[in-house]
C-alpha cells in the first residue's frame, strides 16, 4: 500500500478519534465527542434494530405501527422517494 492510502487512513481514523493505540493486535481509540451519545445510546438503538427485524409470523398492524414509529424517528422527514428541497 502506498503512501497515498496510509495517509487516508491515518485521515479517517483520526476523524474518529484521538490518540490512536495498538495492544494485544486491537486498535483502541479515544471517541471524538459526537460519536459518544452514539456508543451510550447503541443499546437502545439495537433493540429498536431488532424489533424490526422479520420474524416467522405474518406482519401485524402492531409491528406495522413500531416500525413506522422507528424509521419516522431515524429519519425525520425522509421518505422513500425522496426529492430536492426547492
Amino acid at each position: 500500500m502506498g503512501k497515498a492510502g496510509l495517509e487516508l487512513k491515518k485521515e479517517i481514523l483520526l476523524a474518529l478519534g484521538k490518540t490512536p493505540m495498538i495492544k494485544d493486535g486491537k486498535l483502541y481509540i479515544e471517541p471524538n465527542e459526537w460519536l459518544v451519545p452514539i456508543k451510550n445510546n447503541y443499546p437502545a438503538l439495537e433493540a429498536e434494530y431488532q424489533g424490526l427485524e422479520p420474524t416467522e409470523t405474518p406482519i401485524n398492524k402492531t409491528q406495522t405501527e413500531v416500525s413506522t414509529s422507528v424509521c419516522t424517528r431515524w429519519l425525520p422527514g425522509w421518505d422513500s422517494n425522496p426529492r430536492p428541497i426547492g
